[in-house]
């Protein structure tokens, strides 16, 4: 591997003029600036002028560094990807070079755009992807471990304060962005990063949630979950997630949640456009120790983070406080540089970046649902369709023959004189009458005529506590 490391950069603008480019140019023993990307032709230009690079080594693609690295046109040890998040394809197309990357965050929108590179890299066997997240290898935060171990801790308490972007940027004197780009092409890498949030935030989100998604969580949350994880591991369970000013994007964001043996985690993060300077502190609570880090913008690369450690020692209260030797920006390109040259795996892989976006969706998920909406789409649920009833075959019932009455002796009957009915004697010579028909209800017999009174009787009747009418029977009502 040759010394120094040859160096491209794809994305010359604020990052890599403020943090990436001055590390380089600083550490010129270990590193050599050897080809730009930039689709803007403004931002090639000046960027590249800026920085000593060569017209025969600036590149408007990444397709087009790796064909130049193919043709032998340029050496490339190793690229940095500053761009605007709209990179997988691009970061692809190194790594099946076999060259490592080191990647401003986002790495992507989604897990399945993410899944890709965490995916390949798995396949080729070694870390190829480092994601640049400054502040895990400050000195400061490495030695968290060593004064309260993880075990130890009571409380962590991260916060940030992040100002719009001339307090942060304004002294490196960044060339602005460039909007020399055709209205066609602009359009398109709308619409893709449109497309990339909206397959990371789904379908139901609206803009708000995939403003909130993009400003507040992939570039504000994301970087401290990053630095907890690098001292004391992954948050393992998200407790509770609040976001506020109501109707102000992205405002303020606390997330609360718990390490791996139930150590406390509250993570907070402000947007303060008008916040006169950036302010990032991490303090830890144990039975003992009190820490505290107080760490500058890795743009202001001459900063150094300051680690306080205070406790009680014998009754007597002690306070030390230990300085970096280098800014977190310097710290990342060493630990770049042991990746490049000896596969040494970096904080922060695209496999944690793959749990890390499920992570945030989780918050943007508690978030939204604070309101009463959800990120998963209404699923229609069509009506089960009734069974349908197959009526049973009927029978034919068999004729019912009533009972005869037991037969007695039969009466002696000495003339005809003597045979009587209900109506009365008959004479001989007169035939015998016919019965009179029996009155027929609306049922259709006297016994349901009756019936149907005493309903309609109950019916009528305005106290529901009094007993219905007796239904007369029908041999009750033959007789009377």
């Amino acid at each position: 591997m040759p010394s120094p490391l040859n160096i491209a950069v794809v994305g010359v603008g604020t990052m890599a003029q403020s943090v990436h480019l001055p590390v380089i140019r600083r550490r010129w023993d270990r590193f050599s600036l050897a080809a730009t990307v930039d689709i803007s032709p403004r931002r090639r230009r000046e960027g590249s002028e800026a920085w000593g690079v060569p017209e025969e080594r600036r590149y408007e693609t990444v397709a087009d560094l790796v064909a130049a690295i193919r043709a032998k046109e340029v050496a490339v040890d190793a690229v940095v990807v500053a761009t605007d998040g709209l990179h997988v394809d691009d970061v692809l197309a190194i790594m099946r070079r076999g060259i490592p990357v080191l990647l401003e965050p986002p790495l992507g929108f989604s897990a399945e755009e993410i899944a890709r590179v965490a995916d390949l890299e798995r396949m080729s066997g070694r870390s190829l992807v480092m994601m640049a997240y400054p502040q895990q290898y400050d000195a400061a935060i490495a030695q968290l471990p060593e004064h309260v171990q993880r075990r130890d801790i009571r409380m962590l308490d991260y916060e940030v304060r992040m100002p719009a972007a001339q307090p942060l940027f304004g002294h490196a004197h960044v060339t602005v962005a460039a909007y020399d780009l055709p209205s066609e092409l602009r359009a398109e890498r709308r619409d893709a990063l449109q497309q990339a949030v909206v397959a990371g935030t789904g379908a139901a989100a609206n803009q708000r949630d995939r403003d909130l998604f993009v400003k507040g969580m992939l570039t504000g949350v994301a970087h401290q979950l990053a630095v907890v994880e690098g001292a004391y591991g992954p948050i393992t369970r998200i407790e509770a997630v609040r976001q506020w000013p109501s109707g102000v994007i992205p405002g303020s964001i606390e997330v609360l949640g718990e390490l791996e043996g139930g150590a406390r985690v509250r993570i907070v993060w402000h947007y303060l456009p008008f916040f006169p300077e950036y302010s990032e502190s991490l303090s830890i609570l144990s039975a003992r120790r009190r820490l505290l880090v107080e760490m500058p913008a890795p743009s202001f690369p001459d900063r150094r983070a300051v680690l306080s450690v205070r406790e009680r020692d014998r009754g007597v209260v002690q306070e030390r406080a230990i300085e970096s030797s280098v800014g977190a920006a310097e710290s990342m390109w060493e630990a770049f540089h042991a990746l490049v040259v000896g596969g040494e795996p970096p904080l922060a892989t695209s496999a944690d970046e793959l749990r890390r976006v499920g992570q945030l969706r989780e918050v943007l998920a508690t978030i939204v649902a604070a309101d009463g909406r959800s990120l998963e789409p209404e699923v229609d649920v069509a009506p089960e369709p009734e069974p349908e009833i197959v009526a049973e075959p009927e029978v034919a019932a068999e004729p019912v023959v009533p009972d005869e009455p037991e037969a007695g002796p039969a009466p002696e009957i000495e003339t005809e004189r003597e045979i009587e009915t209900a109506a009365g004697p008959v004479a001989p010579d007169e035939p015998l009458p016919d019965p009179a028909p029996e009155p027929i209800g609306e049922s259709g017999s006297v016994a349901a005529a009756a019936h149907t009174d005493a309903l309609q009787a109950v019916a009528n009747d305005d106290a529901w506590g009094s007993a219905a009418p007796a239904v007369p029977q029908p041999d009750e009502r033959r007789d009377a």
